[in-house]
Formats: structure tokens, sequence, C-alpha cells
């Protein structure tokens, strides 16, 4: 899924999974950024205190060596930090590729590759307005002694290439917002880098993900790279990496295996990591992984939903839930039929030939017809018979445990409101079969979203609803390398890709970002594919300003009045459509130091710390 605008220079679709609900607040990213001392989501109190940084010390290592199983049944096969698209992807990368900072188990920042503390206002890490004529100025300090996994230095030059490689003319499919706001990238040292911004910009501390090792990649042109010379299955041994575990093999379909870095050096301890591999088996479907679990396959299971709990109740304090920013929503397309595009492979809305016969023209392009849906669907019903009652209706794409949340009123059940939106958008049935139409457009959809079995039965009973109002709809279920195909891979015939706007609605998951920038680029108009990840093509001139506004501030309380004004017009004019919020479901034994995240770094955030028990 590459739809990650955070941790890693993306914005992840994923369904994480964890232990208990963090205490302590998620931190904002902003400049100024004071915290609440409130749990997750707790917006009404009083902000004061400005600790952005986690506390996160790692309990003590019982021994070293050793290797953890970790069963997936969703594979990755992304390598490069700003392409991943899936939650199983950015896990991989929380252990290969390190970065600035990460986010822990708190919500809150823990450095990597930075010296504590991060910059903001506060410590005159970050200035506003700037030096030397600058809008905003943002130094960082790197830790000494960096080095890479083949044993070169790392550098600050290290991070330059990877903005410079984002920037680079033969990019595409990687988000460019922030980045080319940085007029000057200043390295003053090896270890002091300056970035002058010619506006002021909010995700600053999530702006740039992994660097990318310039003596190493620099070797393989750009255009190249991009389609995955030197990131895949058959190369990616080579490729140094700044993680505390590097790539040892890969075999598609099977296994991926990762080995110690020994030239990682863990920020807390000055050591490598403790483990001395990591694997990952991957498994067609979460019940075979289930079963390898209980047959000894594996030491940890991620990838686990609510409606797998019931599976796994039996295995007791091993099965762990925590809350995340995930939730599951369904994306309808706002694209036009105008705006196909077969040059740069956007625009329109499915071509899947099962629903051709509609005529021309894309529905779900009607904000009527995407309100309409919103009522048609019973939430409560899909949580209780589908996903045993674990989860909270969603009636917002931010998840509670934001700390930029702004509750938003809910589309309730309402078939019969749904009929009298259609009906007052001119979308009536005028042949007696049950089915709307409208302008020769037949009220006909598909409705993409993966092979999970609990997603195809989630659209059972949508299409059943939307049938109930007049709309036809044909299901598709396909293979998550195809929905979530990043940009360079996908085709116009790859089915339901949301890059090549291959669909009418999706139904999958998002996980979002601890920094509320992560909606300029997923909803922003100048976000379409292949420069951002505003894969529904959303338009909408206050939307954009509202983003716009939110982009251009540091100051917490700013920051977060902007977020919930941006939030209601996501509700008011049916961006998506929420239906319920994901908590992490993992099931973890024999491993210590392991901490469930429910963020999209995921619980391999701090892997280096892990140890067998025994």
């Amino acid at each position: 899924m590459r739809g990650l605008a955070s941790l890693f220079g993306l914005v992840v679709l994923v369904a994480a999974c964890g232990s208990t609900a963090p205490t302590a607040s998620p931190p904002p990213s902003s400049a100024s950024a004071p915290v609440s001392t409130a749990t997750p989501g707790d917006t009404s109190g009083p902000v004061t205190g400005a600790d952005l940084q986690s506390t996160y010390v790692p309990g003590p290592v019982g021994h070293t060596g050793g290797t953890v199983i970790i069963g997936n049944w969703q594979e990755a096969n992304q390598f490069n930090p700003y392409y991943i698209g899936s939650q199983t992807e950015a896990n991989v990368a929380s252990l290969t590729w390190h970065s600035l900072l990460t986010i822990g188990s708190d919500f809150r920042y823990v450095p990597q590759l930075a010296v504590a503390p991060l910059p903001t206002t506060d410590n005159g890490g970050v200035k506003v307005p700037g030096d030397d004529g600058d809008a905003m100025t943002v130094t960082w300090k790197l830790r000494d002694g960096l080095k890479w996994s083949d044993g070169a230095p790392l550098t600050c030059d290290d991070f330059k290439y990877a903005w410079e490689w984002v920037l680079d003319k033969d990019n595409a499919g990687v988000v460019t917002s922030g980045f080319e706001d940085i007029k000057d990238f200043e390295c003053a040292s090896d270890t002091d880098m300056i970035w002058h911004f010619d506006k002021p910009f909010e995700g600053y501390l999530l702006l740039l993900g992994s660097p990318l090792p310039r003596h190493y990649l620099s070797r393989i042109p750009v255009k190249d790279q991009v389609n995955g010379v030197g990131f895949g299955a058959d190369e990616i041994t080579k490729m140094p990496v700044s993680g505390p575990f590097k790539f040892e093999s890969v075999t598609p379909q099977s296994e991926l295996r990762l080995v110690r870095n020994e030239h990682y050096r863990n920020p807390q301890t000055d050591e490598p990591a403790s483990l001395d591999r990591i694997v990952f088996k991957w498994y067609g479907d979460p019940d075979a992984m289930i079963a390898g679990f209980r047959g000894g396959e594996a030491d940890v299971m991620f990838g686990l939903a609510e409606s797998d709990l019931a599976k796994v109740s039996d295995l007791g304090d091993a099965v762990h839930e925590t809350r995340s920013l995930s939730y599951e929503f369904l994306r309808p397309n706002w694209s036009p039929a105008t705006d196909f595009d077969p040059a740069t492979k956007t625009g329109g809305c499915s071509r899947n030939a099962a629903v051709q016969d509609r005529g021309p023209g894309c529905p779900t392009s009607d904000p009527a017809f995407r309100e309409a849906i919103a009522y048609a669907i019973d939430r409560n019903s899909i949580i209780q018979r589908l996903v045993g009652g674990h989860a909270e209706v969603a009636n917002s794409g931010t998840s509670p445990a934001a700390w930029y949340y702004a509750p938003q009123p809910p589309k309730d059940f309402d078939p019969d409101k749904a009929r009298a939106i259609l009906e007052a958008a001119g979308w009536k049935d005028l042949d007696g079969d049950g089915y709307r139409e409208k302008d020769g457009l037949k009220a006909k959809i598909e409705l993409c979203t993966t092979t999970r079995q609990v997603r195809q039965d989630v659209l059972a009973l949508i299409s059943a609803s939307l049938k109930g109002v007049g709309i036809d709809s044909v299901i598709n279920a396909v293979s998550s390398s195809d929905i979530f195909a990043d940009y360079n891979q996908a085709s116009l015939d790859t089915p339901c890709s949301l890059v090549t706007s291959n669909f009418d609605v999706a139904l999958h998951a998002f996980s979002s970002s601890i920094d509320p920038l992560v909606d300029y680029s997923t909803y922003h108009s100048t976000q379409f594919e292949p420069h951002g990840l505003n894969d529904a093509r959303v338009s909408d001139p206050d939307i954009d300003a509202a983003l716009d506004k939110l982009k251009s501030l540091v100051d917490f309380s700013a920051v977060r009045d902007a977020s919930a004004a941006w939030q209601k017009l996501y509700a008011e004019r049916t961006v998506e459509i929420p239906l319920y919020y994901h908590e992490t479901v993992e099931v973890a034994r024999n491993v210590g130091n392991l901490e469930p995240n429910g963020t999209n770094a995921g619980t391999t955030w701090n892997a280096e710390d892990w140890y067998l028990l025994k």
C-alpha cells in the first residue's frame, strides 16, 4: 500500500496490532508542540508543557543471540523506504531503515540517528522566521560515528542525497510536499544538518524518512531506482542500510531473512542488536498463520484484525490489543471520467468490464452519490456481525488516539435519507428494475478490496444495503499487491489499483500519522498521483484552503484548530466513508522487550532491544 506520508515519507494502509492502550498522550509534531497529559484523543482540557520526546528506556537484555520468527499473512515486496505501501513493509523498514527519529509505543518521538533533544522553537532548533531570510530554519544534530551496514560513514550528505533523490526529475510516485519547500539543504559538517525553508512547514519532524546511501545508490540512475533496480528481491541483500538489521535473503512467497547489522549502534546502549536474526515467514491467509503459530513455526504473529480475536482467545497473555491510528473505511473515487489520462495512468474510475454496461461516466464523482452511500450503510451491524463487536464506529478519518482528533457528528444508518438524497440529485429508477440511473449512467459500481475474507463479507453486506437504495454493485477482491501497487509498478490494467484510479469504491484500512499534515498529501488537489497520495482524486477548494492553512502553521494550538476545521470538512463533504476504528492485534511469546505499537512505526520499532526469553 503506497499511501503513507509520515514516518517513512509515506502513508500506511494497515491493520496494525499491539498490547495495552498507551496512557500518555501522542505528541504533536509542530514546532512549539506542547503535549497533553490526558489519554490519547482527549483534546478537551488545557495543554501544557513541551515534551515531544519519549522517555523510552529499554529493559535489560536477558541474553544475546538467537532468531525471532515473525509470521504475517501479507508479504512485504517493496524495500525502498520511500515507496512502502503496507504495514508489513513498514515493519520491515523499522528494522532496516532507521531515520532521524521513530514513534514509540507511547505515541511520542524517539530519536534514532538524531541527537536529542529534537529541534523545536522552544529550544532554538526551529526558527520562524529563520536565519538569513529563511521563512523557517531547522537545525539537526546527528549522532557521532554513524555507519552504514557496509561500514561506510553515514553522514549529513546521505540525508541530502535522499532529499535530492525525492526531487529528482526522473522520480515519480513519491510525495514531494515539504521537500520542495526546502530552498537549501546545508551540511555544515558530517553531523550538522540545516534545512532552509522558503515557507513554514508544519511537518518538518517527519518530513525526511531514512537517509539513502549516496556511495551506493548514486551509481544507479534514479529512473532505474524508482523502477526497483537496487531494491529488488535479488539485489536488496547488497544494499547498505541504516537500521539494526540488514537483508540476508529474500525468498518470494516464503520468507524474508534479516541478519544483525554489526555496524549499527543502539542510541540507548551503544551496542548492536541483541538478536542474531529476525525472519518473516509469509502465510497465505490469517488462518494458516494462526495454525503455524500453534504449531511452533513462529514466535510472533502480525497482521491480525479484531475479527480474528475469537480464533486466538485461548492463547491468553500472548494476545495483545492496543489502540491504533488505523481505521477501516470505504474510499470513493471522486474523479470524473473526463479526467482519465492514459499517459499518466491516472483519472477516471473503474475500468472493470463487469461495470462497463452502466454507460459513460463515473457515478461516485457525484457528491450526492457518495453521501447516499454513507447513509445506506449500517456500521453497527458490520461491527456486531463480522468484527465480533470488537471495534468502535468511526465518524472520522482521524483516530481518537491522535492528539489532534476532533469529534464529528455521525452519518447514521438511514436508508430513507439515502434514497431522498439520490432522488433530489436526479438518480431515479426509470425502468422499474430497482436500480437508479442519471443522464444515461446507471448506478452501478465496482466495490474493490483485498482477499481477506472478513473484507469480502463486509462488502457483501454493503452490496445488499446499496441494492436497497437502488445502487447495483460488483465485488472484486484482489491481491494486496494489485490494490496497493505502487505507481511505478501498476499498469492501466492492474485490477482495483488505487494509484491508477481503476476503482469506484475501495474497502481497506489506512494508518494515519501522529502528524496531521499527512492529510495534505492525501487529500489536497495538488497531490494527485504521481506527485502525491491523493489516489481518490479529492478536489474541493474549501478542503484545499483548509489544508494549505494547516501546512503553514507551527504553533500547536493553531495546528490543532486548523486540523479540526479540516476534519469538519472531511465529514461534511463525505471525503470518505469511515466504518470503524481498528485496534492492533498481535500475538507474541518468548520475546523480551517487545512493546506493541499502534502507530505506523509498527511493533518492530524497538527490535534492536528484543531478546529471546529462553
